[in-house]
């Protein structure tokens, strides 16, 4: 992965969910300092993929979650800032999908499936920061 200079005005913020105990270190008294997030995750291949680290580039919410509706709703299109890489199915955590349901998620383009990405993604999509998403591949 090539790693990207920041320029003078821009304030990284990074969450590794593939590190124990981590939580999105953002308060109230913080989030005016940060216009960018770098948001790490297991994710779960369909099938088997060629490497082991990936951007996303898109996301579908099948998590049944999403805090950000009615006068809330923002809208995630171009959300992530890679054009190239994997498109993942964001499950709620507990949830794995059987053979049929694999078959119809690689149907529609998705590769792989995670869980703390998406709604961290949707959170920070709503704050107006770009989003640099990875995902590291883990087997079940």
């Amino acid at each position: 992965m090539k790693k990207h200079k920041l320029k003078s005005n821009e304030k990284l913020i990074e969450v590794n969910f593939t590190k124990k105990n981590s939580r999105l270190p953002l308060t109230k008294n913080n989030l005016s300092e940060y216009n960018k997030i770098k948001i790490v995750d297991y994710i779960y291949p369909l099938t088997k993929l060629s490497k082991k680290i990936f951007s996303i580039k898109d996301h579908v919410n099948l998590s049944g979650i999403n805090p950000l509706k009615g006068p809330n709703f923002v809208s995630l299109t171009d959300t992530y800032s890679s054009k190239k890489g994997v498109i993942v199915a964001g499950l709620k955590n507990g949830v794995h999908p059987n053979d049929k349901e694999k078959k119809i998620l690689l149907n529609v383009g998705v590769q792989a499936y995670c869980y703390n990405l998406v709604p961290t993604a949707i959170l920070a999509a709503s704050l107006g920061l770009q989003i640099k998403a990875i995902g590291i591949v883990k087997s079940r």
